[in-house]
This record gives C-alpha cells, structure tokens and sequence, in this order.
C-alpha cells in the first residue's frame, strides 16, 4: 500500500512539473505529443532550398498535368483570367499635360495590339499569361528586349542544369537567379528545354529582366507555385472519382465469377492464352438470353458493389474542393458553378470575399505592369517618339485601370455606379472598364452617336433629334415655381402640334 501511495504521489509530482514547465517556460505549439511527434523538428531554410530544382520540376510537372486534364484545375485557371485581367488592365497616365497624357496612351495602345516577340499575343494575353503562372510553375519572366518588345519565359526555363542541386544558402544561386550580398538580383540563368531537359542556359542581365511571382516571405527569389498546398488534394478528388465511377460500372452491370473447386485447375485453365480459353470449357462472359451449363465442381456467384457508389462522397469532395479553393483564393461555387443554388444575399457575401482576392491579385500585377511601362515610355523617350513638356516633372505617372468586379443584380450595379459617379466616388472610366473601354472611348462614340441622330432627324424633317429611339435616358429636374416665375406668373402651354412648350 505504501509503494502503491508513493508511485502515485511521484507520478502526479511530475505531472506538475511538466504542466508548470509548460506554463512558465513555452508554448504548447512546440510541444510534441504521440500525434505530433516531429513538430518543430524540421530546419527553417529558403524557399530555393526547400524546392530546389529536381522537386521544382517534378511539382510543376504534375501540376500542368492537372491543368491539361482535370476540369477543376482548368476551371482555376479560366476564373484568374477572366477575373483577375478580363478585357485587360491598361494604364492611364497622369500627368498635368493633357497633349503629353494623350500621347502616352496613343503609344502604348499601338504597342499593346503585339508587344511580344511571337506576334501572337496582345497586352490582355500577356496579362492572363502573367496572373495564371504563378498557379503552375510559381513564377514567369519579361525578357524586355532591345527591340522594344517582351519575350515571355516561363518559370521552368530559369533554373540550373538538369540533375543539379544546389543546397547551399550561402550560394549566390537561388535556383537559377543570382544575388549580391545583400539580396539583390544581378542576372537569371535561363535555357531551353530540350527533351524536358534544360539545356543552353545563359545568364540574362537583371536589368533586362523582370520576374514575376507571389511572394511568401521577404527573403525569396523564386516563385512557388500556389496550388503547391492543394495538389494532394486534387489528386485525391480524382482518384476518389475514379473509384466511385468504377463502382457505378460495376453496379450497373451483372457482374459473375466461376468458382471452381479444384484450385489447381483452376490456375491451369487461367494460364491458358486467350483464345483457347472458351474452348477448355472456362467461362469469360454472359450473353443476353443465354443458358450455360457448369462443369462439375463450378459455382456462379455475382459481384456486389454493396450500395455503391457513395452518394454522400459529394460533401467529401465538395470538402477538398473548397479547400483547393481556399488556398487561391477562389470559392467552391465559382469553381464548380453553384452560386445560384444559395440565397442572393449569402450569393452576394460570396462574391465579397471573393472580391477582394481578386485585388489583391490586381494590386499584384499592376505593380509588375508598371515596371515594363516605365521601360517603354523611357526607350519612346530615348527615341525621339515621345518628348516631355517642361512642366511635367514625372513622365513617368500613371494610374492604372482594373476591370470593375461584377454584381448579381445588375440592376443594383448600374444603380450604384450612377450614385458613386454622381458623388465622384467613381469616374466614368472606372465604370466603362467594365466592358473595356475607356470613357473617352465612351464619350466619344455617344457625341458620334448623337450627331447622327441630328443628322437623320434634319434628313426626315423631324423637329428634334429627340423624336428618335435614343438610348441615353435624358432626365431633367426643376421647380415648378421657378418655371412659373420665368414664364411671367403664367403656366406655359404646349404647343398642339410638338406637344412641348413653344420656342423661345
């Protein structure tokens, strides 16, 4: 009894040792468990190191997999396009010289038509290009040059030879880009793949180069891919799939085995080749209307799928899709199209949240886009095609347009857009960059339209451009008393004929 009392009392002595170590020296976070065993053991490294350059390869490698064959992947990668850059993200400079501002923009939209070397691409394709990398292979590269246009390199063009690892932090190659001492980026080694394998590298200057990617930490020089965490996770969708499919197979058709009680027959017959089978009496298949007599010792019995396939995997896979989605930024329902299946107001919170990862990725890419404007308003400069007034301290001042973010109710979106313009919340560029165009585009083609309509209105004999279907709603307000007053205490009367208030 007294050693029973005395392992007790020393067992719950430790106990309070451990929870008062706790308490006053750390943090359960580090704290292992038998469920947790390795937490806190792993090395704190670089991005480079962590995926060096064989996993970088095998990484990408199954995520352009995906992105070739699996329909969520390319649903991902659809939705960053069209959200992130739709009709495309165009600069509009902002200087305090108009003549000077026009020129800028008139420049860079001829420019914008085949800024790349290939010729098949415009400003919006090298956007869309330059926001859906960094899903795939984590970063992508503007070769900027000395032609005046960009030669587009793709991530797993920049990097070491085939087979070499560089595992060394202290190295001035962080996976094919090289730094000075203090981090900054002196030039990338960039090849060719040739076989999948990465050959002729040569080192680009960084001044001719620009990198883009979505960085993790501060001290990072190469992109990792953003569907990294959710690869698993995609993968197991589809292979959850494939079972489930099989089952459903299986389920909708008569499925039978021959039981045979002689084993060693039964290998016998089984080793046979295909086309003899049928004739030693073994049975492949049933016929529809067909009778089949078993051999002495054989027994039929049917395959069962037992209930499957699983109707309740859908919120199983539902489950791992919102979490693919989470890690990008895009819910579920836009992945999937299901948004319409929810209230309009949980639609509508939807679509906030999702708002606002898709500025963040604006923010992100416009500060890229930035940069090759500035390169290209310099070389216009440097040229002759382009001259800045004296007044114009920064040439180089620009702000940039995003596509606006669609509502639900579309009604409610134009109601909105006409309040926050009339308070100057919103100017008529940012609503026009919801269809692509810019407002002196907009302008423009309405006094277009309106000066046709006076012409055919004078062509016809009518009174009043009015008289035609306009588009534009045009709206008056004013006080009855003031119109009273002007008109000499008398209430105007309508002339018969026009049925408005006579001229003059």
């Amino acid at each position: 009894m007294e050693l029973t009392r005395k392992a007790n009392d020393d067992v719950s002595l430790w106990a309070r040792i451990k929870t008062a170590g706790r308490v006053l020296f750390g943090y359960d976070a580090v704290t292992n468990s038998r469920y947790r065993k390795n937490r806190g053991l792993q090395p704190i490294r670089s991005e480079e190191v962590e995926l060096n350059s064989v996993d970088r390869e095998r990484l990408i490698s199954t995520l352009m997999n995906l992105k070739r064959n699996d329909p969520v992947a390319r649903a991902i990668s659809r939705l960053r396009k069209t959200d992130v850059v739709g009709a495309g993200i165009t600069p509009q400079p902002s200087t305090i010289s108009d003549e000077y501002n026009r020129r800028v923009s008139d420049l860079w939209a001829e420019w914008s038509e085949y800024p790349e070397v290939t010729g098949t691409l415009n400003m919006t394709g090298v956007q869309q290009e330059l926001a859906d990398a960094t899903l795939w292979q984590g970063d992508i590269g503007l070769l900027l040059t000395n032609k005046g246009e960009v030669q587009m390199i793709e991530g797993n063009r920049i990097g070491n030879p085939f087979g070499q690892v560089n595992l060394d932090e202290r190295s001035e190659d962080k996976n094919g880009v090289l730094v000075n001492k203090v981090g900054k980026p002196t030039g990338y080694r960039v090849g060719d793949r040739i076989g999948g394998m990465l050959q002729n590298l040569k080192t680009i200057p960084a001044r001719n180069f620009l990198l883009y990617f979505r960085r993790m930490r501060p001290s990072q020089w190469r992109g990792v891919p953003e569907l990294a965490s959710a690869v698993n996770s995609l993968q197991d969708v589809a292979e959850y799939e494939e079972v489930e499919m099989l089952s459903a197979k299986v389920s909708a058709s008569l499925s039978a085995v021959i039981k045979r009680h002689d084993a060693q027959q039964f290998e016998l017959v089984d080793r046979m080749a295909a086309a003899d089978q049928d004739d030693t009496g073994r049975l492949e298949k049933f016929e529809p209307g067909s009778f089949h007599y078993l051999e002495p010792g054989e027994d039929v019995s049917t395959i069962s799928s037992n209930g499957r396939p699983n109707v309740e995997g859908i919120d199983f896979v539902m489950y791992h899709l919102r979490k693919v989605g989470a890690s990008v930024g895009i819910p579920v329902e836009m992945i999937m199209n299901t948004i319409g299946k929810s209230s309009f107001s949980a639609s509508q919170g939807l679509l906030l949240q999702y708002q606002s990862a898709i500025e963040d990725q604006q923010r992100s890419i416009t500060f890229f886009l930035d940069r090759v404007f500035r390169w290209k308003v310099a070389r216009w400069i440097a040229d002759g095609k382009l001259a800045a007034p004296a007044e114009v301290k920064d040439p180089f001042r620009a702000r940039w347009q995003t596509p606006a973010f669609k509502w639900v109710n579309k009604m409610a979106q134009v109601n909105s857009d006409l309040k926050y313009v009339q308070l100057g919340a919103l100017s008529l560029d940012d609503v026009a960059s919801q269809f692509g165009y810019t407002a002196e585009s907009v302008l423009r083609r309405k006094a277009q339209n309106i000066k046709t309509a006076q012409g055919i209105a004078e062509e016809f004999g009518l009174d009043s451009s009015l008289d035609l279907f306009n588009p534009y709603g045009l709206f008056a307000s004013a006080n009855w008393q003031e119109i009273v007053e002007q008109s000499g205490g008398e209430i105007p009367q309508l002339d018969p004929s026009t049925k408005r208030p006579p001229q003059g």
